[in-house]
Parts: structure tokens; C-alpha cells; sequence
């Protein structure tokens, strides 16, 4: 529960840190906020005995990413906006992770994440799973597109409130709305709480396929 509690914190951190760095402008720092995210969780990964192959890669990105701080710091201060780049590459990642389970003969992840806490699963939910993925994969592929068109052309403190502030909110919106959506119009099924849906998601398993 602890170190579930400290991955969950690790990422809010992070992106305050960021914030925090390009609003009262310390922005050339931000990369060594990411750097730290990464250090830690190699350390989690190491201390929970997890693949060699995920530790080496985490420590790894981490060095880069110190070494990309040094460089902006000393050399090249353009180098520091490379901060935009993680949000794009997360947004994406996240986006086609739902988008591909919308395919023929996959599980919708929505499905998939409400299956895992529910035996049987509901047909009533059947529909509004899918639907729920399709929002999800929509909402993500414009929070890329948009997190990268500021990335490239907006200045830095219209980046953050946007990318760190704005759209956080946003999917946390989303998230609790659509729980609280759930709960009233499939209140006769139960187990629509949002603390069990993190839990979910927490779980390895979830991402992969079954």
C-alpha cells in the first residue's frame, strides 16, 4: 500500500515541480524534476525486485535525463524545453493503449477494468464500457495533439498551466464525473467507487490482455 501510495505521488510531484520551476522562472531546472521521477522509481523497482531489464532501462533515462539538465544548464539552454516532450509521449501512449482495444475481437480496456472487480460482469454495462473507452481514446489523442502544438508554439508558463495544470484537471474531471454518472444511473449494479477503480488500475494486470 505504501509504495502504491508513493507511485501514485511520485507522478502529482513531479508535475508540480515542473510547474512550479517554468511559472516563477526557474523553467532551465525542469528536466532535473523528471530526472528525480525517474531516479526514484528505478529505486522503487529495485527495492520491489522487479525485472533487471525495467531497473537498468528506469536508471538509465534518468542519467539521460541528468545529462540533458547539465547540458541545458551549461550549453544549450534551448535543451530545456524537452520538458514538453513526456506529456505527448504519455498522452499518446495512453490514448492508443484504450484506441487499440477498440479493434475487432479485443476487449475494451473500460470493459476490461470493470471485469477485474466484477463476477459476473454486468451485460448492462456492455455498451457503456465501449462507449466510455471511445470518450477515453478521443479525450487523450487531442490532450497529445494539443500538448504537442503548445509544446511547439507556446510560451513556456502558457505550456505548464495548460499541460500540468489544465488538462490533470480535465481527466480528473472526467474520471470522477463519469463515476458519480455511473453510480446513479447503474446504481442497482454496485461497485462504482472510484478508490476500486484506482485500485484496478494500480494492478499489472489490467494492462495486459487476458
Amino acid at each position: 500500500m505504501v509504495l502504491q501510495s508513493l507511485r501514485l505521488l511520485i507522478p502529482l510531484l513531479t508535475i508540480a515541480g515542473v510547474h512550479l520551476c517554468i511559472v516563477y522562472g526557474f523553467g532551465l531546472y525542469a528536466i532535473s524534476c523528471l530526472a528525480a521521477a525517474v531516479g526514484i522509481n528505478a529505486v522503487l523497482a529495485a527495492l520491489t525486485r522487479q525485472a533487471r531489464a525495467v531497473v537498468l532501462t528506469l536508471t538509465g533515462i534518468a542519467v539521460g535525463l541528468a545529462v540533458l539538465q547539465i547540458t541545458a544548464v551549461l550549453i544549450i539552454p534551448d535543451m530545456a524545453r524537452i520538458v514538453a516532450l513526456p506529456p505527448v509521449l504519455i498522452h499518446g501512449w495512453v490514448a492508443w493503449m484504450f484506441g487499440r482495444t477498440l479493434l475487432p475481437g479485443q476487449e475494451p480496456l473500460i470493459r476490461r477494468f470493470s471485469r477485474l472487480h466484477r463476477d459476473p460482469f454486468p451485460p448492462e454495462l456492455e455498451g457503456y464500457t465501449r462507449r466510455l473507452t471511445v470518450i477515453w481514446t478521443i479525450l487523450l489523442s487531442g490532450l497529445t495533439l494539443t500538448s504537442a502544438g503548445l509544446g511547439v508554439f507556446a510560451a513556456p508558463e502558457t505550456w505548464s498551466w495548460a499541460v500540468n495544470i489544465a488538462m490533470p484537471l480535465i481527466c480528473v474531471s472526467l474520471f470522477l464525473g463519469e463515476h458519480a454518472y455511473r453510480g446513479i444511473v447503474f446504481r442497482h449494479i454496485g461497485g462504482h467507487s472510484p478508490v476500486v477503480t484506482m485500485r484496478t488500475l494500480m494492478s499489472p494486470k489490467t494492462w495486459i490482455a487476458s
